[in-house]
């Protein structure tokens, strides 16, 4: 059977907290790295709280301590048995086995908390995957890593670690995104995030030449991604296509000519095959994309009814714990599509920041970097600033500073191209800053 708790270890530690011989400097230091909870035993918890809160390192000063405080469970036996001689050469060993017994402890109830959601019928991946971080939470609690060790896996990282962003300019600025982050792209209604996010695919594809990508779109239905798919490729207006205008053999050769579609490396995931994270952790385990785009998150069903707007962030959040245990579970990049709130055509400034995201939650916090798809013409009307432009706002980036990249954009073909000219870059980001500054 397996031991669950060392009552010799949680009251060594407790006996070296009330050595008189040890320096009190050294049991703080001690009180920092250790929490109630760590104890199996009620009392000797109890006892731990007291030491830590009150800072008290002697028997008696500690019982009369207690006792003022009043309603308490303990006795003065409890604490006058306690062996008080331990040394510090036998506190890391003791404190070793309490963690140890800790661990083990929270394992039983993991287990039991799954045996129990499986048997009440909740979704076998979502389990699965709640499982995977908890331990991967309770691994980064109890291992630590030498700085050796952590120099060692850095200097072992290949460039096939880091993927390209899909544009040059951007990769200049950030150096690409690591495997296992997770990145968001939001923007307001009309401002092309679901049409930057298929040609981001497309580029992604091309310069990461080995690289899988899925898109996953609760907004639009599976076809009318292809159909836009087929504009930016086959260079034909949507409203062609959505109306049947357009040469069908001519689209079949042109869209075999293109390497990542013809051969499947971007994937259009069909929304009735997904409705939560659980669906989207069961297809991405099975196919291991290197990237998936998510289209977008607010659509995504949740764990429980949510019936208040606290609800709505609590679990957009959740979803966001769980996305980002699965990009860094399957080493893959996850792109989320996000909402931006109503009303930013109404300010003088129409630009959207970071506190615009809707139901942000742990958007901003679990995001490595977060990009606004910023088509200003929708804001400010096209004959104030033309209808080919758009700008790429970089709001929160890990190892960089925050920038604009301008880019030229055909809104109905969906084709977005870097400017290279720097002279016509610094132009459209003047223009801009003339009207959000």
């Amino acid at each position: 059977m397996i031991e669950l708790a060392s009552w010799e270890a949680e009251e060594a530690i407790l006996g070296y907290l009330l050595n008189p011989a040890i320096d009190a400097e050294k049991k703080l230091q001690t009180c920092t790295i250790i929490e109630p909870e760590y104890f199996e035993s009620s009392a000797f918890q109890n006892i731990f709280e007291n030491i830590k809160s009150m800072r008290v390192f002697d028997k008696i000063v500690l019982w009369d301590r207690i006792q003022a405080r009043g309603h308490t469970t303990l006795e003065w036996k409890d604490i006058k048995d306690i062996e008080e001689f331990v040394t510090e050469t036998e506190l890391n060993a003791y404190i070793e086995i309490l963690l140890d017994r800790k661990q083990r402890r929270a394992l039983v109830k993991m287990g039991d908390d799954i045996r129990n959601e499986i048997a009440r019928g909740d979704d076998p991946f979502e389990v699965a995957l709640k499982g995977q971080n908890q331990l991967m939470n309770l691994t980064a609690r109890t291992q630590l890593e030498t700085n050796q060790e952590l120099l060692d896996k850095v200097l072992s990282e290949d460039r096939s670690d880091i993927l390209s962003t899909g544009y040059e300019l951007i990769d200049r600025f950030i150096g690409g995104y690591a495997r296992g982050m997770i990145i968001t792209v939001a923007g307001d209604s009309g401002h092309l995030k679901t049409t930057f996010a298929l040609d981001k695919a497309f580029q992604m594809a091309e310069r990461n030449p080995k690289i899988k990508v899925a898109i996953f779109s609760k907004e639009m239905l599976a076809t009318d991604l292809m159909k836009k798919q087929i504009a930016r490729i086959c260079g034909i207006p949507t409203p062609l296509i959505f109306s049947q205008q357009y040469d069908k053999e001519f689209v079949r050769k042109k869209m075999m000519e293109v390497e990542p579609w013809a051969s499947n490396r971007i994937r259009i995931i069909n929304p009735n095959s997904f409705s939560g994270v659980a669906d989207i952790a069961k297809i991405q385990m099975t196919h291991r994309f290197d990237v998936w785009f998510l289209d977008f998150i607010q659509l995504l069903e949740f764990a429980r009814h949510a019936n208040s707007s606290s609800d709505y962030n609590i679990q957009i959040g959740q979803n966001m714990r769980n996305l980002q245990g699965l990009a860094l579970a399957t080493k893959s990049v996850g792109i989320i599509l996000s909402q931006v709130k109503k009303g930013v055509e109404q300010r003088r400034v129409m630009k959207p920041t970071i506190s615009d995201i809707e139901w942000s939650g742990l958007i901003k916090q679990l995001s490595s970097y977060i990009f606004f798809s910023y088509y200003p013409g929708k804001y400010y009307g096209f004959d104030t600033i033309e209808a080919d432009q758009y700008y790429l706002i970089a709001e929160k980036t890990r190892f960089a500073e925050s920038f604009w990249l301008p880019m030229k954009v055909d809104a109905g073909l969906g084709v977005f191209t870097e400017i290279t000219d720097v002279d016509l870059r610094e132009t459209m980001s003047a223009q801009l800053r003339a009207l959000i500054e």
